[in-house]
């Protein structure tokens, strides 16, 4: 009920936007006090102490900005952070995309002229984000290519971590990290935790967002960023690229490193101020789908705008049978296989019955998925089971922050992969139950892991509800 009513509220737009003109000064509220639990538990980090340790392999970092129209004070800000790095191997590359505002190219061309790393170049007719991106790439020097945004800033270890983990792995080729917002006073707020690489989150939502580094080799490959997808390039290109890479060649650092600037012109800020990024963003994981091979619908959240989810080909209702056991420490696998013939069987707490939409159950049917865990109402449970992939001191600080933050907000609502949880419900296909010891006891941890130990994944998809009778 209450979601069809928030429907009703955001497809009438003077109404939505009225209501959140009421609520505006609640929703501050919440920014201010989350930001104070923010600045408090930041300031214990050490992750601000400078690294210590020799890094052998020290490669050149060409960071690419594209600039359109950046208000100045932002341009200096972005260029502040770049040159305030710890680590000094890095060139930055600033393509301005034929700015109208003569103010911008001056103020580029005078900051340019005191450090040489600062390279910059003017096009004269204006190629749009990716295509001024891709003329940055081939201007670029670097072994690396680092993607920032004209208003957005770096952490000043930034560079210096990135390089750390290239030295840690070799073979990596795409590494991100973790961010916060920061608001037109330059105060941060809405930290965003990240798991580390996670197809199914990444087709819910570009939770890599814009800085990210590329190896310039696989770049070029790539050919760059794609035009066609103007207003989604970043997502559409890491897409992309993780259809080509192993995942052992993409890494996470698991730090705040970058500070993604809100303001009224930003999507971060209002995603209805670039209208043309919707039609991008579908595009962009239609045809992601159909470079996997693989069958599935996209359909836009009808609650949460900038979120997507995928639904994957299943049999219909008429051709899959679904039956409901309950939990039982002193049951087995091998007993429940010799007994039940269900294609899909909903292992519980106690007795449910799902008689909701089978369109939402194609993942269960995945290659790739053990089991599937459905919408949990309880949201201190969710957040808890966040300790199978994130550090178990970032879960208590995201239990601590109200719902309006974005790090909470996102995992209540959003498809991810989990590793061996405890969940009062789980959707299991019988076949992948034979894959697995026949002594494993029948509880949510027990099953899940096993699974996981096969090489399956565990899925949160909060699009399927049911509720334990």
């Amino acid at each position: 009920m209450l979601n069809y009513l928030k429907n009703i509220i955001k497809r009438r737009r003077y109404l939505y936007n009225f209501i959140l003109l009421i609520m505006a000064p609640y929703r501050r509220y919440l920014d201010t006090q989350q930001r104070k639990i923010y600045e408090k538990w930041e300031n214990r980090q050490t992750h601000n102490q400078p690294i210590n340790k020799k890094i052998d392999k020290q490669p050149l970092i060409s960071i690419i900005v594209p600039t359109y129209n950046t208000p100045v004070k932002y341009l200096r800000d972005m260029i502040k952070s770049v040159e305030g790095q710890s680590y000094d191997n890095w060139e930055l590359i600033i393509v301005d995309d034929a700015s109208p505002n003569d103010d911008v190219k001056h103020e580029i061309r005078k900051i340019a002229k005191n450090n040489t790393k600062i390279k910059p170049f003017f096009l004269k007719t204006n190629r749009h984000i990716a295509g001024a991106t891709n003329y940055g790439i081939n201007k670029a020097n670097g072994e690396y290519i680092g993607l920032l945004d004209h208003d957005d800033m770096l952490h000043k270890d930034a560079l210096l971590l990135v390089v750390n983990k290239i030295n840690e792995l070799p073979g990596v080729k795409f590494i991100y990290t973790d961010e916060v917002k920061l608001d037109e006073k330059g105060r941060q707020y809405q930290p965003f935790f990240k798991p580390d690489w996670n197809i199914d989150f990444l087709r819910s939502i570009n939770y890599i967002t814009h800085f990210a580094i590329i190896q310039r080799d696989s770049l070029i490959e790539l050919g760059g960023e794609d035009g066609v997808y103007n207003g989604t390039q970043d997502w559409e290109l890491f897409l992309r690229a993780t259809r080509t890479l192993k995942s052992s060649q993409i890494a996470h650092i698991p730090k705040i490193l970058y500070y993604w600037r809100v303001h009224n012109n930003s999507t971060a800020g209002n995603l209805d101020a670039k209208p043309y990024v919707i039609g991008a963003q579908k595009k962009a994981l239609t045809d992601d789908i159909k470079k996997r091979h693989m069958e599935a619908e996209v359909v836009r959240d009808s609650l949460y705008g900038a979120q997507w989810c995928m639904r994957y080909s299943s049999p219909s209702q008429q051709d899959v049978t679904v039956n409901n056991i309950l939990f039982s420490r002193d049951d087995s696998v091998g007993n429940v296989l010799s007994r039940e013939t269900s294609d899909v069987i909903i292992f519980s707490n106690s007795s449910v019955d799902y008689s909701g939409d089978y369109s939402l159950l194609g993942d269960i049917f995945r290659e790739d998925i053990g089991a599937v865990i459905p919408r949990i109402y309880d949201e201190s449970q969710v957040v808890g089971n966040l300790k199978s992939i994130l550090d178990e001191k970032i879960v208590k600080f995201i239990q601590e922050l109200s719902r309006r933050s974005f790090t909470k907000h996102i995992y209540l609502t959003s498809k991810y992969n989990l590793k061996d949880v405890c969940s009062s419900v789980l959707f299991i296909e019988r076949k992948k139950l034979s894959l697995i010891d026949q002594s494993t006891k029948i509880d949510s941890q027990s099953l899940t892991k096993a699974l996981c130990n096969k090489g399956f994944r565990t899925l949160y998809n909060p699009y399927i509800t049911i509720k334990e009778n």
